[in-house]
C-alpha cells in the first residue's frame, strides 16, 4: 500500500515536469522565432526592423525616469516635517541674599517648629526677592 501511494506522486511527479518542460521548449521556440522575424533587415525599401529585446531596451530609460519619480515623491510625501519650537530659558542670575540661620534643636518641640517654619518664611521670601529681581535690603 506505501509503495502505490509512492509509486502514485513520483509518477505524478514526472509527468508534471515533462508537461512544463515541453511548454517551455515550447515558449523558447516562439519568442526565438518572433525575434529572428523582427531582426530582418529589409535593405529593399531602406526600413530596419528590430528585436523586442531591443526596443524594450531602447525604451528602458523611459520607463525608469517615472518609476525613480513616482518613488521619489512617495517618500517625500511620507517622510516628516521638522518642527522647531522654542522655550524661555531662565539665566541664573547672582543674588545678594543673606542666608538666614537656621534654627537650633529645643527641648520644646513647639518652639522647635516655629522656629523651623519661621526659617522657611524667610527663606521663600528671600528667594522671592531673587526671582523678582529685586535686591534684599
Amino acid at each position: 500500500m506505501k509503495d502505490k501511494i509512492k509509486n502514485f506522486f513520483i509518477n505524478l511527479y514526472q509527468k508534471i515536469k515533462t508537461y512544463f518542460l515541453k511548454k517551455i521548449t515550447e515558449l523558447k521556440r516562439i519568442i526565438k522565432s518572433t525575434s529572428d522575424d523582427l531582426s530582418i533587415i529589409d535593405i529593399e525599401e531602406g526600413r530596419v526592423r528590430y528585436s523586442l529585446n531591443w526596443w524594450f531596451m531602447k525604451s528602458l530609460k523611459w520607463l525608469i525616469a517615472p518609476v525613480l519619480a513616482v518613488f521619489t515623491l512617495f517618500l517625500w510625501g511620507c517622510s516628516g516635517t521638522v518642527v522647531t519650537k522654542y522655550y524661555p530659558v531662565s539665566v541664573p542670575v547672582s543674588c545678594n541674599v543673606q542666608e538666614p540661620l537656621k534654627p537650633e534643636y529645643n527641648e520644646n518641640l513647639v518652639v522647635t517648629n516655629l522656629n523651623i517654619l519661621a526659617y522657611a518664611e524667610k527663606l521663600q521670601s528671600a528667594l522671592k526677592v531673587c526671582k523678582n529681581g529685586g535686591f534684599n535690603d
